[in-house]
């Protein structure tokens, strides 16, 4: 296997859109490349948006976050292990260390290609994430701790990306161990997390798909236990019925006008439309619930169970909704993970090609400022359309 560390960082071929044409700096080769490696995507088909993130950063800031992390993996002695490919009957640990669910739906999505390849995979995660995998089909172990980690057991780690925890982790409790990375010195412009998670894999693990099929077949992925599935059984409504997403952490994607779309669903006489409609959420998302379900209207039924379920309980609450409508953010990622149509809201700051593949069988609607922008009218009439076609 040949190592990246001579590879990647001397071959130019791998930037296709090249590591020149910044003209706004000086056209100094280390510079150039180092600019291109942090904000350039070398897999075709993954939108990305560089051009934005240029213009709000100069190219000594971006190449200082570089040379940092080139200088941490050179300094613990990393840089010699890197590799460019994995064999996939190796003994693998990936580890992952951001806490962000959304963030973990989108960026682990890509081992669904591993699926049936007879690929021996485990993850190190932050313990908050360990629930959110924990009953995977690809993962083997699911781990929150390094220690609990032996690392005789692994052949080489795989690495989402350059970020200096993930570094940390690696070169403190597996060393000695080759390891591959997704994405590498990738950092700062917008991306399809998705979209770059399918190709990172294609390519470390050298599976040969186009990127047609990549794009076809890129979306979240999770797997929920039987005993999940059943620990839901009871919950789900008897008719067929809508999801919508209570509540948010960043109120610049929280949804607060779902009362005046509850009334519009209940003055609608399509025969589509579900008059059920369970709430999820966060325990952030209570009190908005309580108030929805007070004031719904007599011919819808609203049941919220917000703050009472995990995530992989949500989601599969969702799986057998008609409907999905949600702001940005980890309950929808864990939505497009299942079947269910949905409707996903983002503001102005979010654009939705950058958070949706055409898998995951969504309408995206981008507001003019924070979510509460998109007008209910709008959200119904998306709606209509998804219910169209079941």
């Amino acid at each position: 296997m040949g190592s990246r560390a001579g590879g990647h960082d001397e071959d130019p071929s791998l930037y296709p859109h090249g590591t020149r044409g910044f003209p706004w700096f000086a056209p100094t080769r280390w510079l150039d490349d180092a600019v291109a490696r942090s904000t350039v995507i070398p897999y075709a088909g993954v939108p990305h948006e560089p051009d934005a993130f240029l213009a709000r950063n100069g190219p000594l800031k971006i190449a200082k976050k570089y040379l940092h992390k080139r200088w941490l993996l050179r300094a613990r002695g990393q840089l010699r292990l890197e590799r460019t490919h994995l064999d996939g009957s190796q003994r693998l640990l990936w580890i992952y260390a951001k806490r962000n669910f959304g963030d973990a739906t989108m960026d682990l999505a890509g081992r669904a290609l591993l699926k049936d390849r007879s690929v021996r995979v485990d993850l190190l995660a932050l313990p908050a994430l360990v629930p959110l995998f924990q009953e995977d089909d690809i993962f083997g172990r699911v781990y929150g701790d390094p220690a609990q980690v032996d690392a005789g057991r692994y052949d080489a780690v795989v690495l989402s990306e350059y970020n200096l925890p993930s570094i940390r982790l690696k070169a403190r409790w597996f060393g000695k161990l080759p390891y591959a990375c997704l994405y590498r010195y990738f950092n700062g412009p917008d991306r399809n997390q998705i979209r770059f998670s399918y190709a990172g894999v294609n390519d470390v693990f050298s599976l040969g798909l186009g990127e047609a099929e990549l794009a076809a077949l890129s979306k979240p992925y999770l797997v929920s236990s039987a005993a999940t599935r059943e620990s839901v059984r009871s919950l789900l409504p008897a008719q067929p019925f809508i999801v919508l997403a209570a509540g948010g952490v960043d109120l610049n994607r929280t949804y607060h006008r779902w009362p005046e779309f509850v009334q519009l669903l209940g003055r609608c006489e399509d025969a589509r439309v579900p008059r059920d409609i369970v709430l999820l959420g966060s325990d952030n998302g209570v009190q908005s619930a309580r108030e929805l379900c007070a004031d719904a209207p007599g011919t819808m039924r609203v049941r919220s169970l917000v703050g009472e379920l995990a995530f992989l309980q949500s989601r599969e609450i969702v799986a057998h909704a008609a409907l999905f409508v949600g702001a940005d953010g980890g309950l929808m990622h864990v939505a497009h993970s299942t079947a269910t149509p949905s409707v996903s809201l983002f503001s102005d700051r979010e654009p939705p090609h950058l958070r949706l593949t055409d898998a995951c069988r969504s309408i995206g609607l981008q507001g003019s400022g924070d979510v509460d922008t998109i007008a209910p009218a709008q959200i119904l009439e998306a709606a209509l359309r998804q219910l169209a076609l079941r």
